[in-house]
């Protein structure tokens, strides 16, 4: 699972409204993935059948991504902070989301625009 929090995105939102932002997003990833809108500016994203590294990759794609252009929704930069956690054996929702959540969380409060593993 990655969570996403596009840093200061609330420009967007005020700008061009949530559905920008949320075509933003949804150029970027697979089309395995499942992304859906947390709140105002978060964002998660599921998935399935991949490993932690491989989330950790992807979300640093999207970051990159996100730092180097910008898209062709909305023609503003944007950056974003992202946790990266993957379910653990024994886990339910809550706790792979508090897990992804706090990682998300340590990215915002070391200088965002960064990818945190849980």
């Amino acid at each position: 699972m990655i969570s996403i929090d596009l840093d200061h995105f609330k420009k967007v939102n005020d700008t061009f409204g949530h559905s920008v932002g949320d075509l933003m997003l949804k150029e970027l990833v697979r089309a395995e993935d499942i992304a859906s809108r947390w709140g105002g500016e978060e964002f998660i994203i599921l998935l399935p059948n991949t490993s932690c590294d491989a989330a950790a990759a992807l979300a640093e794609r999207i970051r990159s991504t996100f730092e180097k252009q910008s898209s062709s929704a909305a023609p503003l930069s944007v950056t974003a902070s992202f946790g990266v956690a993957q379910l653990q054996n024994g886990d339910n929702e809550d706790e792979l989301i508090r897990r992804v959540d706090n990682a998300l969380y340590t990215a915002k409060r070391e200088g965002r625009n960064r990818v945190v593993v849980a």
